[in-house]
């Protein structure tokens, strides 16, 4: 198209200045504004939704992420309400209270109507916010009348707007199409509201949106949005065919979107820059049409004319250059072809013309590293010939990609530039899709389930629950194999017995149709002062005649009826476990010697012929209903006046002299396998004394011995059952693991809720740490080409929540897990009849965390009943769809890809020699040693991938380190530790401490004719190896080798001898990151040569300080939280806030951070002199909890 003929089509429109009274401070707010802010002001994050889904998970205890929330006061609704207050300050500003209110109240009603939806499958706490966003706003409703929707006045709206409508009715005209751009999505809502209903123009205009179609995953749940994409989908076909005429817009609309020429273009706000004001003007291209643009009284008049300005100078520009442009294009045109790959799995097309928009974002897929570029590297060639020019390309692709696809050449010579880039580009995207690194759909390999990803983003954003299996009732097992069971039967003996010190109280033995695993003794506690021991011994398998078993079946209900009297169920006597006097006695003769009671008067004649208290059973109050009592003694019935003001019974009148007996109440306690709350440690024994008169109790034949032994029943019960529900995961699902220890089982399946004497939270953190290190080091393996980007995206998705809970429910892992306490209150006996009705308890909900925590919790106690490859097994039971294979296999595929030739730099030994390993493989250590900015020869890759291994490899070593150390540590100090250890800031500073003294020839030139060599031993650091092509890193080197003078010494004094972690001063240090990446990366590549060595790796960081700080932590009580973790918990429900602020320096001084901590509304630390923001912060956060340490102390 010639530059003539373009211009004939262009149609200048005529700008016009629409001046408008700017908004005073006096403006009176509206009323449901005033009502936001209020609500907003006396909000309790206590009653917030997430806040007690967190709380409700760990009871009691402040978690990392509980910490996290109270901290920053961020919760979802209070982002809610915050961005709602912000939009409507906008629109009380920009349009007047009465847009102000019906903006909220339009917000309040979509999202009550919005409560009654809810997720399907998935509970989210979602549905628990809404319900609570409604409530909070419904309050706000309820106090402000809303106003009219169909009428509006104009005393209730801005000077801006009433302009802006002047100026619409003298635009009224037939054929009229109008825009009127607008800066947020909220004041197209409320603007194209007032338009609507004004009623100087709403019989004319007939008013629609536009808006943009955001990609912000959270803006479905955004209550400050209404307008709704999918209502617009019309919207610019109307405006076409002229069903609407005026739409009220974003910049959606600058470019992009096909529009139809236009009248009138408003721009309500001033546009953002130069390129938005050409464009909005672009869309009034009708003839005779209007740009308005709409400015404030107090605007800058010379902006308008610089805009005229530069509008004009372009204008020139455009027009000069548009023959070389058209010629240009023509050119790209006969060059670009038909060419295109497809992928015929998928259908999936690869154009030439496309090549290089999908090899850049291949590039944005790779790991983001400062100091490095990750865009390709296009070399474009010019080449002269006979007929002109040509060109050819070459491409480079960041270190990250894999040595193998990281170059590629053009395949054929093109007219321009831009043909041999595309060129190139096209034959590197294949290079790629060829070696694994792009999908069949041609998109780069993410290394994870998109479904997956969306879940985890689902979980991590709020807890969720799932409906799971009830829980195993392990009696049903048992109950089926009595119910198969043959005349006579074939039962396992258990020898049961508790002791008190060195006491045996009592002994029977219990019989069971089933194995049980071995249990060690355990504890059970009569009372505040007295523990227990219960004993449980296996003895031989044994025949058992039917008459032998009907016996027992009676001796056992004589047994519980002693206590549980009221809970038998009347003529049954099918007990699941059978409980009979130790041999020799016979059940039949220990039932006939021990059914009935006596009565009182019957025991003694005289005090002298009386018998022991320790003889006798539970004595029963004929007077109350046959209330239980505990013989303690005999006494005279003619008490001392002391003795009769004590007797709590009933008062005892004066009489002949008779013997009493001196009682204390069987005790109601039920729970006898936790100990007695501190609360409730209130003894009454000695305050008071009880009597009875004999003729008023009977006594009951069974020894109290054996009542004590019933009461326990339950506790023992409960404890082999949980045994029997571990013993038959062992069998079942992990029986090809074939673990040993059942103990590790029963760990792992115990949550927190259950209240055992173990649960899976230790075993979770080893767990954990197996899982990441197993993962990593199969993809790494499985997966040579993936760069560390891939790898770590695959890793975290398998070992997500999501996908470990997910793995539990598939698996049926569910069932298994134990939730419920035992507390005895409900307990009856077990019937074999009424267990066979019930193989599981009701269905329940578990949190995704928690199924996640028990299959780490599993994974843990494999490793430790058999280390690597018994956590392989549970792995390759609970997550098949991995490719899972011995380590073996795994570390021989690793050390082979790097054993290659390779031109070793001789000062490379040098390297070896300080970190005191001699590699095999030449490739590793040059490769651990080299950043990803490096471009150069000799290299294969960055040191990424085996950064990414040693991760895992030092979080394994630490962990298991830890988890090992005696006596053991909570779970939540494990998890300190690490965190303290496996820190980027620590192995930083260990980096720029490591180094080896050389010896270096120096060479003087003294005269003309004489040169003189001298030697000296200077320290060479193992961060002077890294290789690197970045003039930026070498200025950062310098720097932190600064700052790490100064630091050094009281950084060493902490570390060594310090009460805690130097958190500040390892802040201030602020060592760039590859310091404690080359760390890592080294571990990584001993890992590998040594043929998977954990032992080689360990030495190395024993070399290096790692494993001696371990060893402090682990032994010394050092202060471990981060102090803005502390402050956050001292701080306890107020809200804690940290504002930075740069102090002014002196003429030639640098200025410095300073930072202020407030908690609540008070001031509790400052401080200056600060060289980053997270040193400033976290140095004020020590002197906070330094302050309010010593404030609690005081008070």
């Amino acid at each position: 198209m010639h530059r003539e003929e373009l211009l004939r089509h262009v149609n200048l429109p005529l700008l016009k200045t629409l001046i408008y009274a700017a908004p005073g401070v006096d403006v009176a707010d509206s009323l449901m504004l005033l009502g936001l802010r209020q609500l907003r002001n006396r909000l309790d994050i206590e009653e917030d939704p997430y806040v007690k889904a967190l709380r409700a998970q760990s009871p009691g205890v402040m978690t990392e992420k509980l910490s996290k929330v109270l901290l920053s006061r961020k919760t979802y609704c209070r982002d809610q309400l915050k961005n709602l207050h912000t939009r409507a300050e906008i629109i009380q500003k920009e349009l007047g209270p009465w847009a102000t209110d019906w903006y909220i109240a339009a917000c309040v009603r979509k999202l009550q109507q919005g409560i009654s939806e809810s997720s399907a499958g998935l509970i989210l706490l979602e549905d628990s916010e809404r319900i609570y966003l409604g409530q909070c706003l419904g309050r706000i409703q309820q106090c402000v009348p809303e106003k009219s929707a169909s009428t509006v006045e104009d005393a209730e709206l801005s000077d801006k707007v009433l302009r802006l409508v002047d100026f619409l009715v003298s635009e009224q005209k037939p054929g009229f199409t109008g825009l009127v751009f607008v800066q947020t999505r909220a004041e197209v809502a409320v603007l194209s509201q007032v338009l609507s209903v004004h009623l100087r123009i709403k019989d004319f205009y007939t008013v629609s949106t536009f808006v943009g179609a955001s990609s912000s995953s959270n803006r479905k749940g955004n209550i400050g949005e209404l307008v709704d994409v999918r209502d617009q989908i019309d919207t610019l076909d109307d405006l076409r065919y002229g069903r609407r005429n005026l739409v009220v817009t974003t910049s959606a609309l600058e470019e992009g979107i096909d529009v139809s020429a236009c009248n009138t273009v408003i721009c309500f706000d001033k546009p953002a820059n130069l390129r938005s004001l050409v464009q909005r003007r672009g869309r009034a291209r009708k003839s005779e049409s209007t740009f308005a643009l709409m400015l404030a009284d107090n605007h800058d008049p010379s902006v308008v004319a610089t805009w005229q300005r530069l509008e004009e100078e372009m204008r020139q520009i455009y027009q000069d250059d548009m023959r070389q442009l058209l010629e240009t294009a023509a050119l790209e045109a006969i060059d670009e072809g038909d060419r295109e790959y497809v992928v015929e799995k998928t259908g999936a097309r690869l154009h030439l013309s496309d090549a290089v928009s999908h090899l850049y974002h291949f590039c944005a897929t790779l790991p983001l590293r400062q100091y490095a570029n990750p865009a390709p590297v296009f070399i474009i060639d010019q080449h002269e010939a006979v007929n002109g020019s040509f060109f050819t390309a070459k491409l480079i692709l960041p270190l990250s990609v894999d040595a193998s696809v990281r170059e590629a050449h053009g395949r054929s010579t093109w007219s321009t530039e831009k043909g041999a880039k595309r060129d190139v580009a096209f034959e590197a995207y294949l290079q790629l899709y060829h070696a694994g690194l792009i999908t069949d759909n041609l998109l780069p390999v993410r290394g994870y389930d998109e479904a997956i990803a969306e879940l985890n983003v689902e979980i991590d954003k709020v807890p969720s629950l799932v409906d799971v299996a009830g829980q195993l009732n392990p009696w049903y097992l048992a109950a089926r194999q009595w119910q198969g069971r043959q005349v006579p039967s074939r039962l396992h003996r258990l020898n049961v017995s508790l002791q008190k010190g060195d006491e045996t109280m009592v002994a029977m033995q219990m019989l069971l149709p089933c194995v049980l695993p071995k249990i060690s003794p355990f504890a059970l506690f009569w009372d505040a002062s007295t523990t227990i021991i219960a004993a449980i011994q296996a003895s031989p398998e044994t025949f058992f005649p039917s008459i032998y078993l009907e016996a027992a079946a009676q001796s056992t209900t004589l047994l519980l009826s002693s206590v549980f009297r009221s809970r038998m169920t009347l003529g049954k006597s099918d007990h699941i476990a059978i409980f009979v006097p130790a041999p020799p006695e016979l059940p039949s003769r220990w039932t006939e010697t021990h059914t009935g009671t006596i009565p009182g008067n019957k025991l003694m004649l005289t005090e002298d012929s009386m018998l022991s208290p320790s003889g006798l059973g539970i004595a029963h109050d004929l007077t109350h209903d046959g209330v239980p009592y505990i013989v303690r003694g005999v006494q005279q019935e003619n008490l001392d006046d002391d003795d009769e003001q004590m007797a709590r019974l009933r008062p005892l009148e004066r009489s002949e002299a008779k013997l009493l007996f001196e009682v204390s109440r069987y005790p109601k306690r039920t729970d006898f396998l936790h100990p007695v709350p501190t609360g409730n440690r209130v003894t009454v024994r000695g305050a008071y004394k009880t009597f009875l008169r004999p003729e008023e109790c009977s006594i009951d034949r069974l020894h109290l011995s054996y009542a004590y032994f019933a009461s326990m029943v339950p506790a023992v019960l409960h404890h082999v059952g949980v045994r029997l529900v571990a013993a038959h995961l062992s069998n079942t699902l992990v029986a090809p693991v074939a673990i040993t220890d059942t103990e590790l089982l029963v760990t792992a399946i115990n949550t927190p809720a259950a209240r055992e004497s173990s649960n899976y939270q230790r075993q979770e953190f080893l767990g954990d740490s197996v899982l990441k290190f197993l993962t990593s080091v199969m993809l790494m393996s499985g997966n040579l080409t993936w760069h560390e980007g891939v790898l770590s995206r695959a890793k975290d998705h398998i070992v997500s929540n999501a996908s470990l809970a997910k793995a539990a429910l598939a698996s049926g892992l569910d069932s298994f897990i134990l939730t419920e306490p035992f507390t005895g209150t409900k307990w009856r006996p077990i019937y074999v009849s009424e267990s066979l009705k019930s193989p599981a308890g009701e269905s329940r909900q578990i949190s995704t965390k928690t199924l996640a925590d028990v299959v780490e919790a599993l994974v843990g106690a494999a490793f430790l009943d058999g280390n690597f490859d018994k956590a392989l097994g549970i792995l390759e039971i609970l997550l098949p769809d991995v490719s899972w294979s011995p380590l073996a296999i795994r570390e021989s595929i690793l050390f082979s890809a790097y054993d290659v030739p390779i031109n070793y730099p001789s000062h490379f030994s040098q390297l070896e020699q300080l970190i005191g390993y001699e590699f095999k493989l030449k490739a590793l250590p040059l490769e651990a040693l080299t950043h990803p900015s490096y471009i150069g020869s000799n290299v294969s890759a960055s040191y990424e991938r085996l950064e990414f291994l040693g991760d895992v490899c030092l979080d394994i070593i630490v962990a298991s380190t830890s988890f090992k150390h005696g006596p053991p540590l909570p779970t939540h100090r494990l998890h300190l530790v690490r965190t303290a250890v496996v820190n980027a800031h620590f192995l930083a500073f260990l980096c720029l401490t490591m180094s080896i003294s050389l010896v270096r020839t120096n060479v003087v030139t003294e005269s003309k004719y004489k040169i003189v060599q001298s030697e000296s031993v200077i320290p060479t650091h193992i961060w002077e190896f890294m290789r690197h092509a970045a003039p930026t890193i070498r200025k950062a080197q310098r720097e932190c080798v600064q700052r790490y003078e100064v630091l050094e010494t009281p950084i060493l004094e902490s570390l060594e001898h310090g009460s805690c972690i130097p958190w500040a001063l390892l802040a201030r240090l602020d060592a760039p990151k590859f310091f404690s990446d080359i760390i890592e990366s080294i571990i990584g590549a001993i890992y590998i040569d040594s043929h998977g060595s954990l032992a080689a790796c360990e030495t190395f960081l024993e070399r290096s300080g790692v494993m001696g700080y371990l060893r402090r932590l682990l032994q010394e009580n050092m202060e471990l939280y981060h102090p803005k973790e502390e402050l956050g918990q001292l701080a306890d429900t107020e809200s804690v806030r940290y504002e930075v602020f740069r102090t002014e320096g002196g003429e030639n001084e640098e200025k410095k951070l300073g930072c202020v901590v407030m908690v609540g509304e008070r001031e509790v630390a400052r401080v200056g002199d600060g060289v980053t923001v997270l040193e400033v912060k976290t140095r004020a956060a020590e002197e906070a909890v330094r302050f309010l340490k010593e404030e609690q102390g005081a008070g």
